[in-house]
């Protein structure tokens, strides 16, 4: 609270003080600390993000989504970077490093085989991004699953961010189904 009220609201110390009924020099203390906190929890990118049309970007896509549809997660784990970071809102969770997310998708995502994702390229926020359908067990047809929009430095993916949300479909003129 102190750093929003800080930082984002640009109160002064002594107003943030009356305000949450602490001394100037504790809000200066918890301003210190929670900034310490912020750079230690900020993920760093690994290397510049390539542009989501170049060649190397459309190639890690490329892969990317082979090895998703393949269901081979050793694979998918290869391509990202050592610090990488998973999440997938609206959930608060974040997973990070290779294993972890190559763990996420083992042991939570609702695919069982190859075959049971698919994908359609696309980009988001002038990122390379993948339009992800699930096989519905009832039906076999493969509906609007998550958008998976990707960081992509020179040494791999860096950051995936895998929207859980369907409706975001439509508004990138993609199909409910495939």
């Amino acid at each position: 609270a102190v750093l929003v009220m800080r930082e984002v609201l640009q109160w002064k110390a002594a107003e943030v003080a009356d305000a949450i009924g602490a001394s100037t020099a504790a809000v200066n203390s918890l301003l210190q600390r929670a900034r310490a906190q912020l750079e230690a929890a900020n993920p760093k990118q690994d290397g510049p993000i390539v542009a989501p049309e170049s060649p190397e970007a459309q190639h890690m896509l490329s892969r990317y989504i082979a090895a998703f549809e393949a269901y081979d997660i050793d694979r998918l784990v290869e391509l990202f970077t050592a610090e990488a970071i998973w999440e997938m809102p609206p959930f608060d969770s974040w997973y990070r490093g290779p294993q972890a997310i190559g763990d996420l998708s083992r042991h939570k995502c609702p695919a069982e085989k190859a075959g049971d994702m698919r994908f359609i390229r696309t980009t988001a926020n002038d990122q390379p991004a993948a339009a992800l359908y699930m096989r519905s067990p009832e039906t076999g047809v493969h509906e609007a699953f998550q958008l998976h929009v990707l960081a992509i430095g020179s040494d791999g993916i860096s950051h995936v961010v895998a929207f859980m949300d369907p409706s975001l479909f439509e508004k990138f003129g993609l199909p409910a189904s495939l």
